[in-house]
């Protein structure tokens, strides 16, 4: 190709709202996730944080100079995004700020390829860290539990690894949702087995089983069978019912009470975490700044071998609590209404499917932290991306919308 070719092909060249958004997802994807991984050894935090506000700042170009505004879409959406920026001045965390843009900046933009993206680009960041640490290029940091050895394989953490996986999986299911079959079930069955040997992370493990039949129903429901219709529009309850009950238990924790300690055991001693926590710092309107202390990462697993489990060990692992603690009560009350509008609208339109997402999201938020980690969760985007609810189905080319 000529010089005159190259200069016609750059002089034509449009920045377009969609492709600076798909830039912006795809490179805060790529930061997101490494963040996760033991690459963090070699690559520097500060580094990582600097290119984040860049993308803050890409967003906003999108949705104020490239979408469409009325007098009021502008003045809702900028709402939002001062009381993101409110938060993050009170806790020194970006990801919400980050996610609210990722949110409002969906607009005319396809969920279906943002899932897309997202499901590609992760396994190919996930099967590139496993590769990094069997070829010894990034640490596989291995935790004893028990005296069984749960490898994280490049991720910071066991339970982190499984979660990647599980996320996964529900991207999975909204990409195949109209042809998932007993084999993808199967398989879903087996990568449990694998992942569980591998992490130990019951938990984790567990939802993935828990995805098979609430998926398989969803698929009934949006064939038309009635009592699947009947289960699956009560999924939007999930994330109210879930939030609320997580942070009363961990209000009125009792370490002296046996349903307390038993509710405790069950998810592993994040219930006495969480009330500490609550004791600790209270419930702002706008958020804390927390000092936490996890395992997580080359530092952490230091002080694991260090201290051992119970050692200096402080980290709210709920994603409800962390809301609640953290990022504040406005914040809590906002991503509660965001999921349940998604499942609620999912659920009219008789499609179903973000339904059962928002179910089996709404359940890890009660043991996992990674509801506002896009490299996890880029479900809650569908609030305002385009055809979210669209779906084909194998035997018909009806779309539901």
């Amino acid at each position: 190709m000529n010089v005159s070719k190259l200069m016609a092909r750059f002089q034509s060249f449009k920045v377009t709202g969609q492709g600076l958004y798909f830039a912006t997802f795809v490179a805060y994807l790529f930061v997101s996730f490494f963040r996760t991984t033991t690459y963090t050894d070699f690559i520097s935090q500060n580094r990582l944080n600097q290119l984040s506000f860049a993308f803050v700042a890409l967003l906003l170009c999108k949705i104020y100079f490239f979408d469409r505004q009325t007098i009021k879409t502008f003045l809702g959406i900028s709402a939002v995004v001062v009381l993101g920026l409110l938060i993050w001045r009170k806790t020194h965390a970006l990801d919400i700020l980050m996610y609210l843009l990722l949110i409002l900046g969906a607009r005319g933009i396809k969920f279906a390829a943002i899932n897309e993206w997202y499901l590609k680009l992760g396994t190919l960041l996930m099967v590139f860290t496993v590769c990094s640490t069997s070829l010894g290029i990034i640490k596989d940091l291995v935790f004893l539990r028990h005296g069984v050895s749960r490898h994280a394989l490049g991720i910071n953490y066991p339970t982190d690894l499984a979660a990647h996986v599980f996320f996964l999986i529900l991207a999975y299911c909204y990409y195949r949702f109209g042809k998932l079959s007993w084999r993808d079930y199967s398989g879903f069955g087996v990568l449990t087995l694998v992942l569980y040997a591998v992490t130990q992370a019951r938990l984790d493990c567990l939802l993935i089983i828990v995805v098979i039949p609430v998926m398989w129903l969803a698929q009934r429901a949006s064939q038309g069978k009635l009592i699947s219709r009947i289960i699956v529009s009560f999924y939007w309850i999930a994330p109210i019912v879930l939030g609320y009950i997580t942070i009363v238990a961990a209000v009125f924790f009792n370490a002296k009470n046996h349903l307390f300690h038993l509710a405790d055991k069950a998810v592993s001693g994040r219930l006495v975490l969480s009330h500490r926590a609550l004791n600790q710092y209270g419930v702002p309107a706008f958020g804390n700044l927390v000092h936490e202390h996890a395992f997580g990462g080359t530092e952490g697993s230091k002080i694991f071998y260090a201290s051992g489990m119970d050692g200096k060990y402080f980290y709210i692992d709920s994603s409800y609590m962390r809301l609640f603690i953290i990022y504040g009560l406005l914040a809590l009350v906002t991503v509660l209404i965001v999921m349940t509008i998604i499942s609620l609208h999912s659920i009219r339109v008789q499609s179903y499917l973000l339904a059962a997402i928002m179910l089996m999201v709404a359940v890890s938020c009660v043991i996992e932290q990674h509801l506002l980690d896009i490299s996890f969760n880029p479900f809650l985007i569908a609030l305002l991306a385009d055809g979210a609810y669209q779906l084909r189905y194998r035997k018909s080319t009806e779309v539901i919308s």
